[in-house]
């Protein structure tokens, strides 16, 4: 369905006050197995936006656009905007909500199943600033992270609406029993910041928590080479799966033995008799950077 004519009022007023009617005239089921809960204040999504896509000459990948609520601001400020949705029964009302926009490119599909890197995009646009965003449902939010994360990725900017308790876990400091696998690798390829609170009542329909924006600005250079940051990938899920054990007993196995692993402490000056949540950034970085060269084969296999 293609747009109707406005009346006269401004259109972003207009669009604000019928996205509920939009859901009921095309019959738009809310999917609770899809995590699906809608923003539809205009100021809030302006002031997301506006955290997502810093100035216009930003390409932007959006996760989870849903109804496009979201997608009209992307649009108004980015050079062009990919929009991901999983649920193509919103098809109808997407395009009603979002066909005035002629940098949009609409993309039916499971984000999980898409290059996340931002490389094939990289390849489009070459020197443009990449950002990867989106309201994202929070069962598939690490997955999204990690995909983007664990390879080198080509984005300059990850920010997305989450769940409070998740944002605020990938900015957790190390020490913090909230400090896991996730916020190591959101901490070690970007500066993280929780840029402000989103209660439950700006979504329709409203979730049981309240939620966070959270963006992340990657850095231009890691410490580590691609082939010390599968060490480092392989330490991190290793630990952070066990994390009720000592950095001694859950990855000695990798190693062989404890003797192995205790004496690569000591070179290093590592106290691995810490839990998982203890190490500090930079000593996981010193870890798989002194681990590589004794596990690079078997990692490549």
């Amino acid at each position: 369905m293609g747009c109707k004519e406005e009346q006269s009022v401004h259109p972003e007023i207009m669009k604000s006050t019928t996205y509920s009617q939009i859901i009921r005239e095309h019959g738009v089921r809310l999917k609770k197995r899809l995590g699906q809960h809608f923003m539809t204040d205009p100021r809030l999504l302006s002031s997301i936006a506006e955290a997502m896509v810093p100035s216009d000459g930003w390409v932007a990948l959006e996760i989870g656009a849903g109804l496009g609520t979201l997608t009209r601001k992307l649009c108004g400020r980015a050079r062009w905007v990919y929009a991901l949705e999983i649920d193509m029964e919103l098809g109808p009302a997407v395009s009603e909500i979002t066909c005035d926009f002629a940098n949009l490119t609409w993309i039916w599909g499971d984000a999980l199943k898409f290059d996340l890197s931002g490389q094939t995009l990289r390849g489009t646009y070459p020197t443009a600033p990449l950002v990867l965003c989106g309201n994202v449902p929070y069962y598939v939010t690490s997955g999204i992270v990690y995909s983007a994360f664990v390879g080198r990725p080509a984005w300059n900017r990850l920010a997305f609406v989450v769940q409070d308790e998740l944002g605020r876990r990938m900015a957790e400091p190390p020490g913090s029993r909230q400090f896991g696998r996730l916020s190591l690798w959101c901490q070690y390829r970007a500066r993280v910041a929780v840029e402000r609170k989103i209660p439950k009542g700006a979504f329709l329909p409203p979730p049981k928590v309240d939620s966070c924006l959270v963006t992340m600005d990657v850095y231009d250079e890691f410490p580590l080479s691609i082939q010390e940051e599968k060490v480092l990938d392989e330490i991190s899920r290793r630990a952070f799966s066990q994390r009720r054990k000592t950095l001694l007993n859950s990855l000695s196995p990798l190693f062989g033995s404890k003797d192995e692993l205790l004496g690569l402490g000591e070179q290093y000056g590592l106290d691995l008799s810490k839990r998982p949540e203890d190490m500090t950034l930079d000593e996981y970085v010193t870890l798989a950077r002194a681990a590589a060269p004794r596990l690079s084969l078997d990692l490549q296999a």
